[in-house]
């Protein structure tokens, strides 16, 4: 039986003995540290509900995750879905606590994070693909990495080639660029002049219409993009969007 999940209150969650503290303010993400089976978790109540329900909607036992930042988002995926493999990537330094919950909970080998490297890294990525996935059997990948536009779009080229068919891609937080409040829309942390991650969004509706053998379908919220992967073989490198997406011989370009 997998362990049930206990709200304490819309903020604080308990799973088999592990504490999850959700924030989703800036300020809060970034002077609150993860403790030792008390982790900082960056995803709102509903965020966390529609993960929940992939664990009974869905045959989740291969994860890749983009963005491990303090940890609780991997603590959450291993609790949640006991995997056979979760391999998790950040562009910082490693998180002691991440890894004294991988030990203590029982889960090296099956809980990989790999630090220091960045998303966008096309050969680092290619080897962690290649070493952790040579079946190209991923159940899930999730991006909760940089929240850019050009990161977000080359690791999207870079891993669904590895996503099985009928797997899901999530993206997160894809809409900053439209949320209100000066914390987005005049934030430091996304320059106006820096394309916003909702052109990727853009992308995968026309990858969707020209190509639904690679993009079956796809579901978006206010927070997050769902694409659920086709059966058209990818090759392992090489995949480019544009190229895969017909729009009159124009060329898109992120005008947001």
């Amino acid at each position: 039986m997998r362990p049930e999940l206990h709200w304490v209150s819309d903020d604080l969650l308990r799973l088999d003995g592990v504490e999850f503290c959700l924030a989703t303010a800036t300020t809060d993400l970034l002077s609150h540290e993860s403790e030792r089976n008390r982790f900082l978790l960056a995803k709102g109540r509903s965020m966390v509900e529609r993960v929940v329900e992939l664990r009974a909607q869905e045959q989740i036992k291969r994860i890749f995750e983009v963005g491990i930042f303090k940890g609780g988002s991997t603590a959450l995926y291993a609790k949640l879905f006991e995997p056979e493999k979760l391999v998790a990537i950040d562009i910082s330094a490693p998180v002691d606590v991440l890894t004294a919950f991988i030990r203590d909970h029982g889960f090296d080998g099956r809980v990989v994070p790999y630090y220091r490297v960045n998303q966008a890294d096309e050969r680092a990525l290619g080897r962690i693909l290649a070493d952790n996935f040579p079946a190209h059997d991923i159940d899930l990948i999730v991006d909760d990495a940089s929240h850019q536009y050009f990161e977000t779009r080359k690791t999207f080229e870079l891993t669904l080639p590895y996503l099985r068919p009928d797997g899901l891609y999530l993206i997160e937080d894809w809409a900053w660029a439209h949320w209100q409040g000066d914390e987005w829309q005049k934030s430091r942390f996304f320059p106006p002049f820096q394309p916003a991650a909702s052109n990727l969004l853009i992308e995968i509706f026309m990858l969707c219409a020209s190509r639904p053998d690679i993009v079956k379908n796809l579901f978006v919220t206010n927070d997050t993009i769902v694409v659920r992967r086709g059966p058209a073989a990818l090759p392992p490198t090489g995949f480019e969007l544009a190229k895969n997406y017909l729009c009159r011989d124009r060329w898109f370009k992120p005008v947001l």
